[in-house]
């Protein structure tokens, strides 16, 4: 029993921590570029990934470290 305590334990903290680390801006910015991405995969499947690789190095690119 105390092994599922904590199991339990560990994994209330490994949720409380994914809740802090992600925002709603995260969800919409790689959400819209999915879509960006099939889109434009559904024309030309190298441009889907060409424009979504190039968004997402920029993304990377400007993005605040810590």
């Amino acid at each position: 029993m105390n092994t599922i305590r904590k199991l339990a334990d560990s994994c209330t903290t490994l949720i409380k921590s994914i809740q802090k680390g992600l925002d709603i801006k995260d969800f919409l910015v790689f959400g819209g570029l999915a879509i960006l991405g099939y889109g434009l995969w559904l024309k030309a499947p190298w441009l889907g990934f060409s424009v979504v690789g190039a968004s997402l190095m920029l993304i990377g690119y400007f993005v605040e470290g810590e």
